[in-house]
């Protein structure tokens, strides 16, 4: 985090503090905020853009193009999600910007957020949420907790993330939507794992059994998110069926061989499947049955 920290406090003296506040308030904002926007529907999609990543590689450009206009015209898809993380995700805050300028979805901001100017800076940028590992706070006491109160004080939700440490992460007082990520996090295996994968066209970074593990922990009132690892549209019967309000889905949708629309079609059309079941009456009871 060291990268992270020094990037931080470069950008502070490039842009004080007092007009990045002002900035921020005069950012736009979704025309329905990130929660409200997932808690709306009984199963919805996260839609991710990012340039590449630390298992998966550089994705397709033509896929990174074209997402925002697919994303934006698809009724399952409940908010974007935009990687800001320069060093592995190649993503930046103009990223951010200029997906604000073009939709009117929700926004969340992807980083490894560890300081009270990024969260002013994704709302200065036009982010309507962000997220918070909670792997990334555990050594710190109380700073996950001033950040997402820091957060929601600026009119923004927190996605708050398990996965990074499984068997101590936790969530925290105050978060109303906490995400599960099934990607394994200890780095020296990861990256060979990351590079055997991309050699044979899979992924091996993924526990995917963290998602029903970690689900447990959510507690009721929550909104829970599944994150990485979700590469098809079956995957997601089993995700609501264990009760996840959203799934987040980046890789899938922008990798190389794949064609953007296409992708994000199949799954817009297995999350109609989820919702009109979700719906149905039930079937009528027999009166002879109940003779």
């Amino acid at each position: 985090m060291k990268q992270v920290e020094k990037r931080v406090q470069e950008r502070k003296h490039l842009l004080p503090m007092e007009e990045l506040r002002a900035r921020a308030a005069d950012a736009k904002r979704a025309s329905v905020g990130f929660r409200d926007s997932l808690a709306s529907k009984p199963f919805s999609l996260v839609a991710e853009i990012k340039r590449k990543s630390p298992s998966s590689g550089e994705m397709d450009p033509a896929n990174v193009a074209d997402a925002l206009s697919v994303y934006d015209s698809k009724g399952s898809i409940s908010a974007i999600s935009i990687l800001t993380e320069e060093d592995y995700f190649a993503g930046s805050l103009d990223d951010l910007r200029r997906a604000r300028e073009r939709t009117s979805k929700p926004i969340l901001r992807k980083d490894f957020i560890v300081d009270e100017y990024q969260v002013w800076e994704a709302r200065a940028s036009g982010a309507d949420a962000i997220l918070l590992m909670a792997g990334l706070h555990q050594l710190v006491p109380g700073r996950a907790e001033r950040l997402l109160g820091l957060a929601q004080s600026l009119g923004m939700a927190v996605l708050f993330e398990l996965g990074m440490n499984e068997d101590s992460d936790r969530p925290i007082a105050g978060a109303t939507i906490c995400g599960v990520n099934s990607r394994r996090f200890e780095t020296s295996a990861l990256q060979v794992r990351s590079r055997l994968g991309r050699l044979i066209g899979a992924e091996l970074s993924i526990d995917s059994d963290k998602h029903r593990v970690l689900r447990a922990l959510i507690p009721d009132g929550q909104l829970a998110v599944a994150e990485s690892g979700i590469d098809d549209p079956s995957r997601l019967r089993a995700l609501f069926d264990m009760k996840y309000n959203a799934a987040l889905i980046g890789t899938a949708f922008l990798k190389k061989g794949v064609k953007v629309a296409d992708v994000v079609r199949d799954f817009d059309e297995e999350v109609g499947r989820l919702l009109a079941q979700s719906t149905a009456p039930l079937p009528a009871v027999s009166r002879a049955r109940l003779a």
